[in-house]
């Protein structure tokens, strides 16, 4: 394994780590704010499943090949 995919292996790991995090944070909002005209509870839901799911599952893969 080169050093490139040594440190991309990293880099991913840290990246799944802090899209966790966000993906918290946004559950969280979806609990406790109102919504508002452009951040509606459902706005939260299709940013968590759009960006950070598809992030996640990304990395992931990347992290099982070879």
């Amino acid at each position: 394994m080169g050093k490139d995919r040594k440190r991309m292996k990293k880099l991913r790991k840290k990246r799944i780590e802090s899209v966790k995090e966000r993906i918290d944070e946004h559950e969280e909002k979806i609990q406790k704010e109102k919504g508002r005209k452009d951040t509606t509870k459902d706005y939260w839901r299709k940013e968590i499943d759009e960006k950070f799911l598809k992030q996640v599952d990304e990395d992931e893969e990347y992290l099982e090949e070879k």
